[in-house]
């Protein structure tokens, strides 16, 4: 008795050759194919979450040692800052800001806001630049006025080598790309605060 397939004909018989060829194909494909599963599945499934998961609690760790790491440096190093004169105190207070503060909109406005969480606003950051400015004798203002970004942007006016000069703490942090401190990004419409004067 004969076979039928479920469409209802008689299947046909292939010659032993193209049986070979076609098994082989079919083989070697499904070969890959369970392969690159068995490869995905141990990376991604395995191995891989058990290390995502691993990091993750180091790096909270981690992060929690560096910001305390931070403030512990930030407080030992501010001691550098007494001796700062003329332009080249003004370099060094800007590294200074580059190095362990940066900006940040809605973060601190004050001087010890500032000095604890590493970073501020615009305000924050005037606040700490003029009282280190101060400490070490320079006549400083605290001015403020309108940018594209804040109708009440402040930075700081510092007398330095017998002129005025502009230094904006907030410019130079690495958010705004590390620039020059006596780079401006407002017109000075209000005198805040003076120090020294």
């Amino acid at each position: 008795m004969e076979s039928q397939d479920s469409t209802g004909e008689k299947p046909t018989l292939i010659k032993s050759e193209q049986a070979v060829k076609v098994s082989a194909v079919y083989t070697k494909k499904y070969t890959k194919k369970s392969k690159s599963y068995t490869r995905y599945t141990k990376k991604k499934y395995t191995k891989a979450a058990y290390k995502t998961k691993v990091k993750r609690k180091y790096r909270s760790k981690a992060s929690y040692r560096t910001t305390t790491g931070k403030a512990y440096t930030r407080a030992a190093g501010s001691e550098g800052l007494n001796d700062l004169q003329g332009d080249e105190g003004l370099e060094r207070l800007a590294g200074y800001i580059n190095r362990n503060f940066n900006h940040r909109s809605g973060g601190p406005h004050t001087a010890e806001g500032v000095e604890k969480a590493g970073y501020g606003d615009c305000w924050g950051l005037s606040d700490w630049a003029a009282k280190k400015l101060a400490a070490n004798g320079y006549k400083v203002k605290v001015v403020q006025g309108a940018t594209s970004a804040s109708s009440r942007h402040r930075w700081l006016h510092v007398y330095s080598e017998g002129r005025w000069t502009s230094f904006e703490p907030s410019l130079v942090t690495k958010r705004y790309g590390s620039k020059h401190y006596t780079a401006t990004c407002g017109k000075a419409t209000t005198v805040v605060k003076t120090y020294n004067m």
